[in-house]
């Protein structure tokens, strides 16, 4: 049995990869703003993930648990859509505070304090098909994911030897609030209602944890897309993205 940190494991597919993880028999802390509804969590800790101070919040997890931090799985996140231009900065601001200084600072005290105990660990940054493309009225959300998965790659680099592995995945849209609770300008919400069953979703990313899948972009859609941009680049831009943002913009 291991015990995982899930930051952002109150509500979506953080709660969906709660339970997952503890129908598996792993011992689950919960971080952030909202109380997991599952009573079988060890230890939740209400806090806003953007300014929580990393070291201190994994000794004291450790502290009270009296058992080390074997993963750290980051699934906190936010967003702000629409016309780039009419965006205001604040609101981009907040994007990058939370999806990239938050995750990437969570990742970095992590990799510290496993180094420093001699101890492995795991690092799974939940990021977004956004990471790994341009998006048409995603600049933002799209540019805080991206330069996540850069900063994680990096850390790989750096700390692999130590056995202490960082992990970006990458998964398309899921059927939550998410969207439709996001800060939105010139645009009404899009695609507020479909995307991908966050229980499958959430099960291929345990599987992905564990070993078990080598994939890290998640949905057969996105994977088609993600190997369309490498083989023939351009290709879904000019075919689906710039006739949906002649779409919208009517």
């Amino acid at each position: 049995m291991k015990q995982m940190v899930i930051v952002g494991g109150g509500g979506g597919l953080g709660s969906a990869l709660v339970t997952h993880l503890l129908d598996d028999k792993h011992n689950v802390i919960v971080v952030g703003r909202t109380e997991p509804a599952d009573d079988r969590v060890v230890k939740f800790y209400s806090t806003d993930a953007a300014r929580v101070d990393w070291r201190s919040l994994y000794l004291t997890i450790e502290e009270d648990t009296t058992a080390p931090i074997d993963a750290v799985i980051f699934v906190a996140g936010t967003a702000v859509f629409g016309k780039t231009a009419l965006i205001p900065l604040e609101s981009a601001r907040r994007t990058l505070e939370l999806n990239f200084w938050s995750c990437t600072t969570a990742a970095r005290i992590a990799a510290e304090h496993w180094a420093a105990r001699n101890h492995g660990g795991k690092f799974f940054a939940v990021l977004s098909i956004s990471a790994r493309r341009a998006i048409p009225f995603e600049a933002y959300y799209s540019a805080s994911k991206a330069a996540t998965a850069r900063f994680l790659e990096c850390l790989q680099l750096e700390y692999a030897h130590k056995n202490i592995e960082f992990v970006s995945v990458f998964p398309g849209l899921l059927r939550t609030p998410f969207r439709r609770h996001a800060e939105w300008y010139g645009l009404e919400p899009t695609l507020a209602e479909e995307g991908a069953d966050i229980q499958k979703t959430a099960g291929a990313l345990i599987n992905l944890l564990k070993g078990g899948r080598k994939a890290r972009v998640i949905g057969w859609r996105e994977r088609s897309i993600d190997f369309a941009d490498r083989v023939l680049p351009g290709l879904y831009d000019w075919v689906v993205l710039r006739n949906r943002v002649q779409r919208l913009l009517k």
